[in-house]
């Protein structure tokens, strides 16, 4: 198990996006008759439930959860730009930021989810994400807990999932909000890029398989992302494995980036050094004109909170003539 949500080294990490997030949080309005009754017709409708990573429609707890344990990073990132830091008592153990939350009771490690030191927390909300905790979910559920394990998401879809867990813990206006502000900030670097040529682009997830390296495709949020930015990621017609296909040197060779991404932690390859060295790579474009970027892994591979910062550092990095100033910090910190 790895600290990233799409390198967990679990293929069902690559089964992501398949059931969409399908939460109504408005409300009609009731057009009154001069008798002051509402018609049927014009009654306000039941929201369509969400619907977690199988399917099952989510019950919103009637009382805010005021012990909540966390089992995946990007959770954790909402949780805590959510303000519920005081009301999470365990988190799972690649959880790293924010740091209010790192330092928690860890339920989890790279062999598996404690499930007796989740039930000594006593928490009245488990959420995980992806079916990551599929082995687990329904044990949990049948000691009595209330588990909801998320869908893996898209961009939008991360959104919606924000504004369900805004729901789920009793602090939807602040989830708004967020989701508001990352609304703006999308937009804003949508502008930016704005009339652009789009560039060639690899998105690299994972190269720990040498000549064999897992990538964003088709359908993942990477991909998405890369939309986003104008970059035209050079697998985007490439749908298997979820959306994170392992592809060969032979065919990024093939497709003659202009530009690569490396999203993984430098352990797993993302390191550009390390790819200006690698067989056959020298005569790709990206290599020869030096455009070979290493972007801080956990805003690149978290569908959270921070992915509008993982957006704004690829689209700067294949458009920097579009954004003033040095690459932000945070594209290049490790946490």
């Amino acid at each position: 198990m790895r600290t990233h949500v799409i390198s967990l080294r679990l293929l069902s990490v690559f089964l992501l996006g398949l059931v969409l997030i399908l939460a109504s949080c408005g409300q009609g309005n009731n057009s009154q008759t001069s008798g002051g009754s509402t018609p049927a017709a014009q009654a306000t409708p039941t929201p369509t439930p969400a619907l977690d990573a199988y399917g099952t429609p989510i019950a919103i707890p009637k009382t805010a959860p005021q012990r909540i344990v966390s089992l995946a990073p990007s959770i954790s990132e909402i949780l805590g730009a959510l303000h519920l830091e005081k009301r999470v008592v365990g988190v799972d153990a690649f959880t790293n930021y924010p740091a209010s939350l790192a330092g928690l009771k860890k339920v989890s490690s790279s062999s598996g989810i404690n499930v007796e030191a989740i039930v000594a927390l006593k928490p009245d909300l488990v959420l995980s994400s992806g079916g990551l905790s599929k082995k687990y979910d329904t044990q949990l559920s049948q000691l009595g807990l209330q588990v909801v394990d998320l869908p893996s998401p898209n961009i939008a879809q991360t959104l919606d999932q924000i504004v369900l867990i805004g729901r789920l813990t009793h602090t939807e206006s602040v989830a708004n909000a967020l989701v508001a502000q990352m609304k703006q900030q999308i937009a804003q670097v949508q502008s930016q890029v704005k009339g652009t040529a789009a560039t060639k682009t690899l998105l690299e997830v994972d190269d720990s398989t040498p000549g064999k390296p897992y990538v964003f495709g088709g359908g993942s949020f990477g991909d998405e992302m890369a939309s986003y930015a104008n970059a035209t990621n050079i697998f985007h017609s490439n749908t298997t494995n979820g959306g994170y296909p392992q592809v060969t040197d032979e065919a990024i060779i093939a497709a003659n980036p202009q530009y690569i991404i490396l999203t993984e932690d430098p352990m797993y390859g993302g390191q550009p050094s390390v790819v200006y060295k690698r067989a056959n790579w020298g005569g790709i474009a990206a290599v020869k004109s030096h455009h070979v970027y290493h972007i801080n892994s956990d805003i690149m591979q978290r569908p959270g909170p921070r992915i509008v910062q993982g957006l704004r550092c690829l689209a700067q990095v294949v458009h920097p003539d579009k954004f003033s100033g040095a690459l932000p910090s945070y594209c290049t910190a490790s946490v």
